[in-house]
């Protein structure tokens, strides 16, 4: 099993990533670290599931997650699992950034620095096939009796 209080901690305090829709309390103050539900993720009989995987979530929704949709669904399955997906990934984002996940990072660069690919030679380009019989279709879909100049 992966543990670690790091990750388990840095749920104190951050907004709720789970936001079930008409579930959520909003309330930043009562953020857990809400363990994902089933055996594909470490949980057992008695045994929650590895730190790592899980999500910001605050009490209400913690709840919901845990005991409430499965006795009483207020939101459907589809939306129950994009919702927990979401959190998922923006609980993990949120770690890295913290440095409590590392993840090698490629260092930021503007597209105007980075390398461009020079082009081939003028006598290696393939060549475009000309066929004189086909003719190019206009896209443009106004009449040139329709247009008007300003």
């Amino acid at each position: 099993m992966i543990r670690s209080q790091k990750i388990i901690r840095a749920a104190n305090g951050a907004p709720c990533s789970a936001r079930f829709p008409g579930i959520c309390n909003g309330n930043s103050e009562t953020t857990v670290w809400c363990h994902l539900n089933g055996s594909a993720y470490g949980k057992g009989a008695g045994i929650k599931a590895h730190d790592v995987l899980g999500f910001d979530g605050c009490s209400d929704c913690h709840r919901y997650y845990d005991v409430g949709h499965g006795t009483r669904p207020l939101i459907s399955t589809d939306e129950l699992l994009e919702c927990v997906l979401q959190a998922v990934c923006e609980s993990y984002v949120r770690r890295i950034v913290l440095g409590l996940i590392v993840a090698p990072r490629d260092p930021e660069r503007l597209s105007s620095e980075r390398p461009v690919k020079p082009r081939k030679p003028a006598g290696e380009r393939a060549r475009i096939p000309h066929n004189p019989d086909r003719k190019i279709q206009s896209r443009n879909t106004l009449r040139k009796s329709e247009r008007t100049d300003a």
